[in-house]
């Protein structure tokens, strides 16, 4: 077959490509510092963004995000260990919100935010979004949080499929464990009991 034979089957099939590309992925993830004394790292590979962090908090914008927000999807993380001061007991530890700014009908901004506990604890928003999310159990590693097949529409990208993951501080060990106060407490009553019991086999 000659070229000029060829070029026919394929413009059809590169029009057939064309209109079953899947949208862009795009990834964002939040990282706490375990010991809790630096920065949430945040990356991404969404150009033109902009990243703010602390260590208790961190966020990700993109576009105009002042105004009326539309919350896209929410989820919290739930510590393994045993206080309640730093979401343990199963309580809420960090929480993960993405907001989409609306003008018009087109899309202006949106917005990342993740939120991790204090020492003092953590007030989180009324459960998660939409229906059937459900709290993830921290574990240290870094964690997809948002479903398979999650997309959203960004500012001058259109629509894209995001996955956020998540590594949280996990600083609080597993269900039983001592904490490290406890321990303090502890070690400081043994070693009372050993001096009071020395003194009276001096006596």
């Amino acid at each position: 077959m000659k070229r000029k034979q060829l070029f026919g089957p394929l413009a059809l099939i590169g029009a057939c490509l064309v209109g079953t590309t899947q949208t862009n992925a795009a990834f964002i993830s939040f990282s706490e510092d375990p010991n809790g004394t630096a920065a949430i790292a945040v990356g991404t590979d969404i150009a033109g963004a902009t990243i703010a962090a602390g260590v208790e908090s961190a966020s990700l914008s993109l576009g105009n995000v002042t105004g009326p927000s539309t919350l896209l999807f929410r989820r919290q993380m739930v510590n393994m260990g045993t206080t309640t001061g730093e979401g343990g007991g199963n309580g809420v530890s960090d929480v993960l919100s993405l907001l989409s700014f609306v003008s018009g009908e087109a899309v202006v901004g949106f917005l990342a935010t993740f939120q991790s506990d204090s020492e003092t604890g953590i007030s989180p928003p009324p459960g998660n979004f939409p229906a059937g999310v459900t709290n993830l159990l921290e574990n240290g590693n870094l964690q997809l949080l948002t479903s398979d097949g999650f997309s959203v529409a960004l500012p001058g990208l259109g629509l894209v499929s995001l996955a956020v993951s998540v590594q949280s501080d996990a600083d609080e060990g597993p269900v039983g464990a001592p904490e490290p106060s406890t321990l303090a407490l502890l070690s400081a009553g043994l070693l009372g009991f050993g001096m009071i019991r020395r003194r009276r086999k001096n006596a």
